[in-house]
């Protein structure tokens, strides 16, 4: 089973004064498709949601989605000129903070949570990156869960067994530490982390269009997220919508608009017109009076202090 979570939280306490050797890059989690079983496999649902489209969700009275409703800390980063482009991708990517939240915690896939809905292919990572904001909030939080480490990360197969069987959001001992864990300020300030790191690789991505501006940029990053793959859709690739708007190349904000009507056009975000739609709309208005920003890669010590509320944010 290798090392146990105490075990871990024990490692990091005789690390004073130094950062983890773990971090969360060096955490992979499983691939979530392989992780979605209905019985007798697996405990999860897999129902046509209101719109007719299946989806993944727990069966054991727990919520599968969140509210909408307004997240502190998200509005504090969106509108921190420190946070810079991170901040209104931020804001874009959470529906104006209102769609996803620090203290998010449902069952959709199983489980989902935190402020870029994470789902449990991401929690080795995010463990990962908690124990290395604080490693004693790590240890009272999880460490009397025991839960199997390998080679000081938790341990993917466990994670996987653990998402088809419904664990992550139904067993109660785990549900009431992760809920926990979410509202404690380190562990909110680790999804800063986190989300910092898929935005910088999102930036890198994309670096080959040759955009420019924070608004071309920022808007690749954002609608990265639920991308359709352009393998199977290449009607979706960025690319393909540069190539498409070219006429509008003399001027990257018409162009980036331009390529954005395309990924609404393709129905690019996971399929859903409505979907795509919000997701283009949320961008154009994160950007319509905003002045440019030329804080494009913010550290997360920069975006940790844009807000004060850390650890005081309400559930939503």
């Amino acid at each position: 089973m290798g090392k146990t979570l105490a075990a871990l939280g024990a490692l990091w306490l005789g690390l004073v004064g130094a950062p983890s050797a773990i971090q969360a890059k060096d955490c992979p989690g499983p691939d979530i498709r392989q992780c979605r079983h209905t019985a007798p496999k697996g405990q999860l649902l897999n129902n046509a949601n209101s719109a007719g489209a299946r989806v993944w969700t727990t069966n054991c009275g727990q919520p599968n989605t969140a509210p909408a409703s307004v997240d502190a800390l998200c509005e504090d980063i969106a509108s921190c000129p420190a946070a810079g482009a991170f901040g209104k991708f931020l804001g874009s990517v959470t529906g104006n903070c209102r769609s996803k939240h620090f203290t998010g915690y449902f069952g959709l896939d199983g489980m989902t949570y935190g402020i870029l809905d994470w789902t449990a292919e991401s929690l080795p990572a995010t463990l990962a990156a908690y124990g290395a904001r604080s490693s004693t909030g790590f240890e009272k939080t999880f460490g009397p869960l025991a839960l199997p480490m390998v080679k000081g990360c938790l341990d993917p197969n466990w994670v996987c067994q653990g998402n088809q069987q419904g664990r992550l959001m139904c067993d109660a001992g785990f549900r009431e530490a992760f809920a926990r864990g979410l509202n404690d300020a380190e562990f909110q300030k680790a999804q800063v982390d986190l989300a910092l790191q898929t935005y910088e690789r999102r930036l890198k991505r994309f670096a080959s269009l040759g955009l420019k501006t924070e608004y071309g940029n920022t808007a690749m990053v954002v609608v990265a997220n639920n991308l359709k793959p352009k393998k199977d859709f290449p009607e979706c690739d960025p690319l393909a919508w540069k190539q498409a708007c070219g006429a509008k190349a003399g001027d990257e904000r018409s162009l980036v608009d331009c390529m954005l009507d395309q990924y609404v056009k393709h129905t690019c975000r996971g399929g859903s017109a409505k979907a795509s739609k919000e997701r283009s709309d949320e961008i154009r208005r994160m950007f319509a009076n905003a002045a440019p920003s030329e804080v494009i890669h913010p550290s997360a010590e920069d975006i940790v202090g844009c807000s004060s509320r850390w650890g005081a944010t309400a559930k939503p």
